[in-house]
């Protein structure tokens, strides 16, 4: 009883630190790319390496969570939602911001791939939690 729920507290606080690790890329890509879009895009190559970077967390973050869905009685109370909404709304200014700006701004091509990205694992995350409550 003792070792399955040491496994049991080893694997909450992985979980939670994935969870922190993502928040904390997340928050700094997010930044990052604001930064670079209104200062004229002078951070574009440090915007590009963090999105790289954030991708690599997202990836191993939900399949670590896929995974873990599968082959336990997993159940995420972590909002992907509040994730696209985030990135939709950042994608949303930049559209409406760039082409009212005569120039002055411009979307990175580096975020146009992150945000698309994001959207995808969470297409895909979707599409596995929806097969896997079917199967149970």
């Amino acid at each position: 009883m003792l070792k399955r729920l040491k496994k049991i507290r080893g694997w909450f606080f992985e979980r939670l630190s994935l969870k922190w690790i993502l928040n904390i890329w997340s928050a700094v890509t997010v930044g990052l790319f604001c930064l670079d879009f209104f200062s004229g895009n002078k951070y574009d190559s440090q915007a590009g390496v963090v999105g790289v970077i954030y991708i690599a967390i997202l990836g191993i973050y939900a399949s670590e969570k896929e995974y873990i869905r599968w082959k336990t009685q997993f159940s995420s109370k972590f909002i992907g939602e509040s994730f696209i909404g985030l990135w939709t709304a950042v994608m949303v200014v930049f559209a409406l911001a760039a082409p009212l700006s005569q120039g002055a701004f411009r979307i990175p091509a580096e975020f146009a791939l992150v945000y698309t990205t994001v959207v995808g694992v969470f297409a895909i995350t979707q599409h596995s939690k929806n097969l896997h409550s079917r199967r149970k």
